[in-house]
């Protein structure tokens, strides 16, 4: 019974009824997995390679807490 209730209610109001959303997405990033072990060439790190921090990406993590 609850059901055919809820059933009317989104039929007769177009406000709650379902939406139609477009999932279509563009240009989405897509991380890469590497299910081999890379050649030895690509394992070596120049002595001279160096990290400029002024302009390093760093991600944001949020962890909701328990309720």
């Amino acid at each position: 019974m609850f059901f055919k209730k809820k059933k009317y209610i989104t039929i007769n109001n177009p406000q709650k009824s379902r939406k139609n959303y477009d999932l279509t997405y563009d240009n989405v990033a897509i991380p890469e997995v590497h299910t081999h072990e890379a050649s030895d060439s690509t394992n070596a790190v120049s002595s001279n390679a160096s990290v400029d921090y002024d302009n390093l990406a760093i991600p944001e993590v949020h962890i909701k807490g328990r309720k």
